[in-house]
């Protein structure tokens, strides 16, 4: 028998309670079988009104929404002073932005995205690309509550209150096999599913992806034909004797020590099966036997700066992952991006940002090829991030925390367009005023999370993975947001 199929045989016989997900199948490309949702957290409070800004015309009128707009927001946009009037707004829109019509027709959507974000135009103009205005979890302006809330997918969630995650409820849902995937350096209390009857949320379903390339556990082997001293070299016996203790342990009598040796039993098995799916190293030359394309690979060179090379880090961990199809059941995958508190310097800071998630030749784009038609269609983004920022810029270049914010929904899947009013009225009397106000929320979370929750199961999820409430803008229909 060769190793292979050993292992095979191993993973269907060796005790599958502890991770029943882990079942091999035909090697094949990377591809993405079944519904599955991608959550991307943005820490800090991402300015989405910077990413879709209010397009402007020759003729703007000094009153409208947009030069109202782009006045309060000239030193975010990085504005020199003696260009802050209709012509200095005109050329920072012209030069920074792309203007947007509504998919499928030639009518203006009445604002930019960002010139940088060419992979985010080319989706939106593909129809693929969902911008939910108006959105709120907590009203709180508090980063760690926030975040918690959407985390949790509950704006009733008190700070520091310990409740499942929405993805892992998700799963919890879908039952089976499924698992959480967590693509970055820790779970995400978002993964977490519900414990049992008045106990803590857990993370038995959440399998930890840190580094898809080093997600096998270590173990030295040896052929028939090494030197002796390989094989008895004092780690080896070691590692011998260890194996053959626990396998021949009975543990009935210790259901404890018999789930950890048992999982410890399946991990081995899965190290075996990842080794053989993806290789050693990231390229053919260190030892992969699926590559990790060089993209992909560009994004976390040492040359990147921080935040870069970890978001890279993780688009490799879901190529890897998609790639992993049958060793790993994860229908649901939990990525972050963090560094968006932008009270100072927003322009240059956010903007980098922007690039490293949607610009050609970074981020999504360096998957994207990588996918067939199906498997687009099988793939959804869903991007937000604890809360918005306020409508006015502050006096740093920079602007303040705010609460609420847009949802980005993305995927060959997606019915793109825009849902819910971009630019408010409302919004007009405040800068007027020149206050540091919000964007009024008018659409809770839960809505939203509840929509991406019902495609991925194929039906009405109800109440089992988030709770939705009242709180839905007037003429939002989510209910159309998945085709």
């Amino acid at each position: 028998m060769n190793r292979r199929d050993f292992l095979k045989l191993s993973l269907l016989a060796g005790g599958l309670a502890a991770f029943p997900g882990l079942i091999p199948t035909a090697f094949g490309a990377v591809s993405v079988p079944r519904r599955t949702l991608v959550s991307v957290t943005l820490g800090g409070g991402p300015d989405f009104r910077h990413l879709f800004a209010p397009a402007l015309a020759a003729n703007e009128p000094a009153d409208s929404y947009a030069m109202r707009w782009w006045a309060a927001r000239a030193t975010s946009q990085g504005i020199a002073a003696d260009q802050r009037h209709r012509d200095g707004y005109l050329q920072r829109f012209g030069s920074a932005y792309q203007a947007l019509t509504l998919p499928g027709t030639a009518q203006a959507a009445g604002l930019g995205v960002l010139a940088s974000c060419g992979w985010l135009k080319e989706q939106w103009d593909a129809g693929h690309v969902a911008v939910i205005h108006n959105v709120v979890g907590a009203t709180s302006r508090d980063h760690s509550h926030a975040l918690q809330v959407m985390d949790q997918g509950d704006r009733g969630s008190a700070p520091q209150e310990r409740k499942p995650g929405w993805g892992g409820r998700l799963v919890a849902t879908l039952g089976g096999n499924a698992r959480v995937g967590a693509l970055t350096r820790a779970p995400r209390p978002f993964c977490l599913g519900p414990g049992a009857a008045g106990q803590l949320p857990n993370a038995d379903r959440v399998v930890s992806i840190a580094n898809s390339r080093a997600l096998a556990l270590a173990e030295r082997s040896f052929a028939p034909g090494d030197p002796t001293w390989k094989k008895v070299a004092a780690e080896q016996v070691l590692a011998r004797s260890l194996k053959a203790y626990y396998a021949g342990r009975d543990f009935a009598a210790d259901p404890v020590l018999a789930r950890l040796a048992n999982h410890e039993k399946v991990l081995r098995a899965l190290s075996g099966g990842v080794k053989a799916r993806l290789g050693s190293g990231d390229t053919v030359a260190d030892g992969a036997v699926l590559p990790v394309p060089d993209p992909i690979r560009a994004l976390y060179a040492a040359s990147e700066p921080y935040n870069s090379r970890y978001w890279g880090g993780q688009l490799r961990n879901l190529h890897d992952v998609l790639a992993l199809t049958g060793l790993i059941d994860a229908p649901v995958l939990s990525m972050e991006y963090g560094g968006w508190d932008t009270h100072k310097q927003q322009q240059s800071v956010a903007e980098a940002n922007f690039r490293d998630l949607f610009a050609k030749g970074r981020g999504f784009d360096t998957l994207w090829p990588n996918l067939d038609a199906g498997s687009r269609r099988n793939l959804v983004l869903v991007i937000y991030g604890d809360f918005g920022r306020q409508l006015a810029a502050n006096g740093d270049g920079g602007t303040d925390h705010g609460r609420g914010n847009a949802v980005l929904v993305i995927g060959d899947g997606v019915r793109g367009g825009l849902y819910g009013n971009p630019f408010p009225e409302r919004e007009l009397a405040l800068f007027g005023r020149n206050l540091n106000d919000d964007i009024l929320g008018l659409t809770g979370i839960e809505h939203v999370f509840g929509a991406l929750a019902d495609w991925v199961l194929g039906g009405d999820s109800g109440t089992s993975v988030v709770n939705r409430g009242g709180l839905l803008e007037t003429g939002v229909d989510l209910g159309r947001l998945m085709v």
